[in-house]
């Protein structure tokens, strides 16, 4: 809620490119079709940020009679401190890998036609970036292994500031019919997270989620598209005056995704996650904020309609 600029600490990271091409689409168009697919998402995120930006301001503005009453109590000064470092004992920590035991192999069984892949995928991707208010400790980190089936997203705000963060692994689908194709995607992925955000007087922010997102190029590796943009939120919350929340769960990437293949193009289907959290600072309020989200996926189906 205080009338303070937000000058970036550390900008926006570019969207890490890591593995090796694939003989239909390239690393390079795959992951640059997620990244520019992510920073739209940014951008609408960002405007969000900024108009809650404002009214916190003008909520700072309306409460600053309170503010100066508070200050001028040495013992509700003390209190808030007090009860500052007791919420900063909090764990910050990225959640666990859900762990699986089994030996898989990548295989195609008959009737409609199921391809079960499994891990190395072929693509991995990621971003996170952070803005700082007055040096506070604010950040986004994300884990993306194609090898090991690993994403995590975990972000950090403490009293001032924005964190990110994104990951995903992608894989190369090319549908079998000659024409048309209906297409289901299921992915074995479970999932823990937790979460948490608290107040003094300021306001706190968390929001995570899992998505499925498909994209195609033609054969040729060009007229990209987006497909299909599924998100499912798994938390979002927020708090103000002297709230603290948190939750911690798990739970499954869930199996019915469905969408149309043609035979004249090649598919790319993503596996992806997103965590976002944010907090503020006065001259004696604040808010914190922090979420970890990871998943691991030994196995992906594509069931053909054919």
């Amino acid at each position: 809620m205080a009338n303070k600029s937000r000058q970036k600490n550390s900008a926006p990271s570019k969207a890490k490119l890591v593995g090796s091409p694939t003989p239909l689409i390239s690393a390079e168009k795959a992951i640059g079709g997620i990244s520019e697919f992510h920073y739209g998402l940014r951008a609408r995120f960002n405007q969000e940020v900024a108009l809650r930006q404002q009214a916190d301001r003008e909520a700072a503005a309306a409460m600053a009679p309170l503010t100066e009453m508070i200050k001028q109590n040495k013992d509700s000064v003390a209190a808030m401190q007090r009860r500052r470092k007791l919420l900063a004992s909090r764990p910050n920590t990225r959640a666990a890998f859900p762990k699986f035991k089994g030996k898989l192999e990548r295989h195609v069984r008959a009737g409609s036609m199921l391809n079960v892949e499994v891990p190395p995928y072929d693509y991995e991707w990621g971003d996170q970036g952070s803005e700082n208010t007055n040096g506070t400790t604010t950040w986004g980190t994300f884990v993306a292994l194609k090898a090991d089936a690993r994403m995590n997203v975990t972000t950090y705000a403490a009293s001032g500031g924005l964190g990110w963060a994104s990951a995903g692994l992608g894989k190369v689908f090319q549908p079998a019919g000659r024409d048309a194709t209906y297409v289901r995607i299921g992915l074995y992925a479970p999932y823990d997270y937790n979460w948490w955000d608290d107040s003094n007087i300021e306001t706190a922010h968390t929001d995570g989620f899992i998505g499925v997102l498909v994209q195609s190029w033609d054969l040729s590796g060009n007229n990209f598209q987006t497909d299909m943009d599924r998100r499912i939120p798994l938390w979002s919350d927020g708090t103000s005056w002297t709230e603290s929340h948190s939750d911690s769960s798990d739970g499954y990437y869930p199996s019915d995704t469905y969408f149309w293949a043609w035979s004249s193009r090649i598919y790319v289907v993503w596996a992806w996650c997103g965590a976002s959290c944010d907090g503020s600072s006065g001259s004696i309020f604040y808010s914190t904020a922090f979420d970890t989200l990871s998943i691991s996926m030994p196995f992906m189906v594509f069931e053909q309609f054919i």
